[in-house]
């Protein structure tokens, strides 16, 4: 076994980081997937082993060939990392330079050890229990993680609390007077309120709200998230409860967003709606898990047909993270063809006969940033978290979504009646000031938790619904407020509280007082400093 070890321990490596964030993230990538990724992995290395063999058939050691098999699966992960470090030490040709001169120094690595085949013996044996040792490792923390989570949801207090029916009422709510009228709850994800975008970006989102007032939404003041992850603020938001049950119920110290996928997918909103002759329609996300599936839709819409290997490259985090990190390059524009898919086939919700509850999350203007601000496709990789890249690349996709939302509305609304209710939110806001990377979610600054929980809220209710929704609102509280008024639900509501905590420690809150988010007086709405916005963001299309 050592011995057919020590020329096969190239496939090992070749599958180690995919079996790295089984272990380190469990539950954010789906057995398919990773399973998917190992065979490909595995399949590749096999050819890349078949075609060194006959290169070198005659002419090399027999334990050069898994060496340079080695190099070559180290070189398509390290690659992307290696380029983007060069760039940054030595910008221009020279970053060229440095990526050749690790090139010659590996070939030189292999060559020095093809010449020393007791040397080269020695070290094929430690990186072939390396290896073992490693996958071992990586298989035990995964199998460790899925005994102790399993049941999680079975064992919930929270989930069996949250599955029980909202108590009915007799009485005629305020807006039921009117026929019953299609829902729209469209979340957007990292688009962050209007003071967030003067006070982070020097972007004055204005004219879009005022666009959206002229069409009869209400824009409240303030609106918030309760939480700074998407995969806790919107089963917060569909369930109109905290989920501050999760520390106790799933740990300090976990990751696994499990049961709050659960309470995502059964969620109380679609259950009351549908418990009131609506149907369900879910528009899946890209690439998101959380959102990409639910099974308790009536219609679950499937934005593209077919099979493409450059698309279906972007269809998972995982398999982002794959391309990203690897050889591989991605045609993210494939993310914006998405958003505009989705927002048509929003338009297309009306014409059915039976009243609708639709909810779509839009990964938008989420990066990577795709659109310009006349939503042009960007055809370059995302540029991620460099300070400059993100500032115009978040600001440009903002006023495109601005466009497109216009749009998706203005058709909503001239559709004959009934008039229809329209609730645009943000998940949570922006994250240029990086709260993450405070040692503690105590130490999170308040201009950080300011900009993250600054969550953008935009609410069509006709017929006196927008009444509640003036002064300020947190998103746990958006739904109860149009389920009590159009549907009597007698939902009590619940404190406006803010919980930050960070990614790391996604169920380790820490609470976080509101009045300490004030705006400073130098940002506050009207404020010289905020400049004003252009007609990118205000043209329907």
């Amino acid at each position: 076994m050592t011995a057919r070890l020590r020329f096969l321990y190239p496939f090992l490596f070749a599958i180690l980081p995919l079996l790295n964030v089984l272990a380190r993230s469990p539950g954010w990538s789906s057995l398919l997937d990773i399973g998917l990724l190992i065979a490909l992995m595995l399949a590749a290395c096999g050819v890349a082993y078949g075609i060194v063999a006959l290169a070198g058939r005659g002419r090399w050691p027999a334990l050069v060939v898994p060496l340079v098999v080695l190099m070559i699966i180290a070189w398509f992960y390290g690659i992307s990392d290696l380029s983007r470090l060069a760039h940054r030490a030595v910008p221009g040709m020279g970053s060229w330079v440095l990526v050749g001169a690790v090139a010659a120094l590996t070939v030189g690595v292999v060559w020095w050890l093809a010449r020393r085949p007791r040397v080269l013996g020695k070290a094929t044996t430690f990186l072939a229990l390396t290896g073992l040792l490693l996958a071992g490792w990586m298989g035990v923390q995964a199998t460790v993680h899925g005994l102790r989570t399993r049941g999680v949801v079975e064992n919930s207090s929270l989930a069996e609390r949250l599955a029980q029916p909202l108590a009915r009422s007799h009485r005629v709510a305020a807006g039921g007077a009117s026929p019953r009228r299609d829902v729209y709850l469209i979340v957007l994800d990292e688009y962050a309120n209007g003071s967030v975008l003067r006070e982070r970006f020097g972007f004055d989102n204005r004219a879009f709200e005022d666009s959206l007032r002229q069409l009869g939404f209400t824009i409240p003041q303030v609106v918030r998230s309760n939480y700074v992850h998407t995969f806790l603020s919107i089963p917060s938001l569909l369930n109109f409860s905290y989920l501050t049950p999760l520390t106790d119920e799933v740990g300090v110290n976990e990751t696994d967003p499990t049961l709050p996928n659960y309470l995502m997918e059964n969620n109380r909103t679609a259950a009351f709606l549908k418990g009131r002759g609506y149907q369900f329609f879910f528009f899946p996300s890209q690439w998101w898990s959380s959102t990409q599936h639910n099974r308790n839709a009536d219609r679950e819409y499937q934005i593209w047909n077919g099979f493409q290997p450059a698309r279906e490259a972007t269809r998972s985090d995982l398999r982002r993270w794959f391309v990203r990190t690897t050889a591989l390059t991605a045609d993210f524009s494939y993310d914006a063809d998405h958003v505009k898919r989705t927002l048509r086939a929003l338009e297309q919700v009306p014409s059915v006969v039976q009243p609708t509850f639709a909810f779509a999350h839009i990964l938008n203007p989420h990066t990577p940033y795709v659109f310009d601000a006349d939503c042009r496709i960007l055809k370059a990789r995302a540029t991620r978290h460099r300070a400059l890249g993100q500032r115009d690349g978040y600001v440009g996709q903002v006023q495109c979504l601005n466009t497109l939302l216009l749009g998706l509305v203005t058709s909503l609304i001239q559709h004959p009646s009934p008039a229809p209710i329209i609730l645009l939110l943000g998940d949570h806001g922006s994250n240029s000031l990086r709260y993450s990377s405070a040692k503690s979610a105590a130490a999170v600054t308040p201009a950080q938790a300011r900009e993250r929980f600054g969550a953008f809220g935009a609410f069509y209710l006709p017929d006196g619904g927008g009444r509640p929704f003036t002064d300020s609102v947190t998103l746990v509280n958006v739904v109860p407020k149009v389920l009590n008024f159009y549907f009597n639900a007698s939902i009590p509501l619940a404190p406006d509280s803010l919980y930050m905590s960070l990614e790391g420690r996604p169920y380790l809150f820490a609470r976080v007082d509101p009045a300490a988010l004030a705006l400073p007086p130098s940002n506050a709405p009207g404020a010289p400093s905020a400049r004003r916005a252009g007609t990118g963001g205000t043209r329907a299309p």
